[in-house]
């Protein structure tokens, strides 16, 4: 069995969806393992795969294990398959704040240890995804990388930058979405419907950020641009530099990067 996923859940399954849709490994060569009952059902139903409630299983029949479940529940899930784990397994985990140092005071074998940071939008392929491992194997890595190209763009980057890649794109959906949101309501604010504030809005970024993909821009270029002599742009821009906004988004995703040294911390100390 080539890859074993341990956790059925929300970021479990999106990973198992590309992996099926891309066509980059077969149905029987991956295995799933998921404690409740009805979502067993479900992921087996939708992608026609092996799914079981063993994790020791799991660690047993495949090469890759992936560990898909929450921090808090990470250790346990260590305790319970590291019995069978052995030289020739690669260990993959996407729990959020758990270092690569934690992972290995509970195995005492292992090939390579790959720490992984997906965020939400992988769940419709378009994730920014962090990668980063203990020792550098070139068919380890390059397989997962690959793997995980199947729901978005990866990036190798050392782990000491992963507590600010937590905030900037893990948190990230969300600082984002509330920035969404402020556009919608200036539009209903305005007399639009919100549904067609909504979707112009989302139009409206999605333009400009393909706009400053295919031309090469910067963010800058994009502001002169759109900023006329005494016109409506600039005088907008002066209330969002007032206002400070740039600083105050800084200072949201530096709030979060604390946050997260905060959680590994804990993980760390608080361990069994």
């Amino acid at each position: 069995m080539k890859l074993g996923i341990i956790g059925g859940g929300m970021m479990g399954e999106a990973i198992l969806s590309g992996i099926i849709d891309s066509n980059f490994l077969k149905n029987d060569e991956i295995i799933v393992s998921e404690p409740i009952e009805k979502r067993r059902e479900y992921l087996r139903d939708k992608y026609k795969v092996e799914v079981i409630s063993d994790n020791k299983l799991i660690a047993k029949k495949a090469k890759y294990i992936l560990i898909a479940v929450k921090p808090q529940n990470i250790k346990d899930v260590l305790k319970e398959i590291s019995p069978n784990i052995d030289e020739n397994k690669t260990i993959i985990s996407i729990a959020a704040g758990v270092k690569i140092s934690l992972i290995k005071r509970y195995l005492n074998k292992f090939k390579c240890i790959i720490r992984i940071m997906p965020n939400l939008p992988c769940t419709v392929k378009k994730g920014a995804i962090a990668l980063t491992f203990d020792k550098y194997d070139k068919e380890e890595v390059e397989f997962v990388k690959n793997l995980f190209s199947t729901i978005g763009s990866v990036w190798i980057v050392d782990e000491k930058y992963f507590d600010t890649i937590t905030a900037l794109t893990g948190s990230g959906p969300a600082f984002v979405s509330t920035i969404l949101q402020g556009f919608t309501l200036s539009g209903v604010k305005g007399g639009l419907s919100y549904d067609i504030s909504k979707e112009m809005v989302l139009k409206l970024f999605e333009g400009v950020i393909e706009y400053i993909r295919e031309k090469n821009l910067s963010f800058e270029e994009v502001v002169k641009m759109t900023s006329s002599p005494a016109g409506t742009t600039i005088m907008g821009l002066e209330t969002l530099h007032k206002e400070g906004i740039v600083g105050i988004i800084m200072e949201a995703i530096t709030s979060a990067k604390l946050r997260s040294e905060e959680i590994s911390k804990y993980l760390e100390e608080g361990e069994a």
